[in-house]
């Protein structure tokens, strides 16, 4: 209240005699204009009094001489209306003084609402400058919008995608953190749809809200208004109300200026969220890069240095024709080495990029056959167990090469000898599977032994660790998957798993 507000109440109180009273109460007030009505009762009761002595004295013989006179009874009369309008003066500044402290009530409740709105807006700010978790910024979004409308219960829900809710942060509320509701259904999602907020009194129309939820007990005053933020809705804030609280137009006004605010720390927590995420990616991939440029330069200095060392032995040397064949045979060993590695880096760049397959239907059979003869071609002891007739939809060069890749990665890991079966099973899937009798695998190494440059802790042998990584991703980009489980008896078995076909492929590879 402004210095002249509170002058005139002074002057105000003074006029009807509240002079012990600065700023007086209104229920002062409300005593004075009581005992002013009481004398006047008292007042004009006496006059009433003396009024009908007047008139009935006209009959007594004693009065006759006095009562008679007419200045007597104007003087009656003028002093009644002297007296009314005292009482009229006082009235009408009782009442103005009771306009103004009930105005200065409606103020003083509006100014105190007005700065409960702006400690939560205060809170808000507080948790975008402090506070950029997610989680942390919902719930203090949450309580800080409960205590500005004094809400029983609430909840803040996401938008996952383009047609889903999530209810994020919830307080008091059977509505369980998790829940969802489509865009369109209930009133969150009408709210969505809409973009405009709403006040609700009374129970839901579940004709306008289509799959309204329960709640209980019955929620019969809220408030919903959306989280926008540059004109992308994020979502929405819910606050419920009691049946002792219901909530207003002015309520409404509220949340909606606030949830605008809230908008904007949603967004930049989410932002945070997503820089965070991306600079925890370029730390590692940064990570990755180092140990890539100093594996590859390890694993093809040690094929170059035995072809090199080789090379120069023959030219210097005049050798016998067996130890001739040993050394060439080193330098033809360490070409394949060098070329495995050269072709490993080359794919991973492919399908990193991006893998293009052409998938169709193949003799699973047949396919293996070519991976088989090239194996023992080499020398390598491979058992296989390939029933005719299965057939999978798949790319035949993807096929061999996730064969080849887990084939040697049996050998070179330690095994001896290594089995493949083949069989399909009742899920429409045909499953591929190598096993080996090799150190196998650590439970804690099963998961990442997929990843890029990722190798076993019992792995001694040379390798960048891409073999397995272009196994997993070639069988996911042709719809299938792979898993790794300990061998009975010791080893590793790797199952790839592949969608299954019925047809006969239109082509047999030769």
């Amino acid at each position: 209240m402004s210095v002249a507000d509170r002058e005139r109440l002074a002057r105000e109180a003074r006029v009807v005699g509240l002079r012990d009273f600065t700023t007086p109460s209104l229920e002062a007030v409300e005593r004075r204009r009581w005992q002013l009505w009481t004398v006047v009762l008292v007042v004009m009761g006496g006059l009433a009094a003396g009024m009908s002595l007047v008139a009935v004295g006209g009959e007594s013989p004693v009065t006759t001489g006095v009562f008679r006179f007419a200045a007597v009874r104007l003087g009656l009369v003028l002093l009644t209306l002297a007296f009314a309008l005292y009482v009229m003066e006082k009235e009408v500044h009782l009442r103005r003084l009771t306009r103004m402290l009930m105005d200065e009530r409606v103020l003083t409740a509006a100014l105190s609402n007005r700065l409960k709105e702006l400690a939560a807006l205060a809170a808000v700010g507080r948790a975008v400058n402090s506070v950029l978790d997610l989680e942390a910024v919902l719930d203090i979004i949450l309580s800080s919008s409960l205590e500005l409308l004094e809400g029983s219960s609430g909840s803040v829900m996401l938008l996952e995608g383009e047609k889903e809710l999530r209810a994020v942060c919830v307080r008091g509320s059977a509505h369980a953190k998790g829940a969802r509701v489509r865009v369109g259904e209930g009133v969150a999602g009408y709210v969505v749809e809409h973009r405009e907020a709403l006040l609700i009194s009374g129970l839901a129309d579940r004709e306008r809200f289509r799959n309204l939820v329960e709640h209980d007990p019955p929620v019969e005053s809220a408030v919903c208004v959306p989280l926008i933020n540059r004109d992308e809705i994020l979502g929405v804030l819910n606050v419920n109300g009691d049946a002792a609280r219901v909530f207003t137009e002015y309520d409404l006004r509220a949340l909606t200026l606030f949830a605008e605010h809230a908008a904007v720390s949603i967004a930049n927590a989410r932002l945070y969220e997503v820089e965070r995420t991306h600079v925890a990616e370029l730390v590692e991939l940064d990570r990755m890069k180092s140990e890539f440029i100093a594996t590859v330069s390890h694993e093809l200095r040690t094929p170059l240095t035995s072809i090199l060392g080789s090379v120069q032995t023959l030219q210097r040397r005049q050798l016998a024709p067996e130890l001739v064949a040993d050394f060439l045979g080193t330098i033809e060993r360490q070409g394949h080495r060098l070329l495995r590695l050269i072709e490993e880096i080359l794919d991973v760049q492919r399908n990193a990029a991006a893998p293009k397959l052409t998938c169709t239907t193949v003799d699973v059979a047949e396919a293996l056959e070519h991976v088989l003869r090239a194996e023992a071609a080499v020398g390598r002891n491979v058992l296989s167990h390939v029933p005719r007739g299965l057939f999978v939809e798949a790319d035949p060069e993807a096929l061999e090469r996730i064969m080849i890749n887990l084939i040697d990665n049996a050998f070179v890991h330690g095994s001896d000898q290594v089995e493949v079966e083949v069989e399909g099973d009742d899920s429409e899937m045909v499953r591929l599977s190598v096993l080996d009798r090799g150190p196998g695998i650590p439970a804690g190494d099963a998961d990442r032994i997929f990843d890029r440059f990722s190798r076993g802790a019992r792995v001694s042998s040379p390798g960048m660790g891409l073999g397995l990584y272009l196994v997993r991703t070639l069988a996911e980009n042709q719809g299938g998957t792979v898993v790794v489980a300990d061998r009975p008896g010791g080893g590793a078995a790797f199952h790839v798993l592949l969608p299954a076909s019925t047809r006969a492929p239109i082509e047999t590879r030769r």
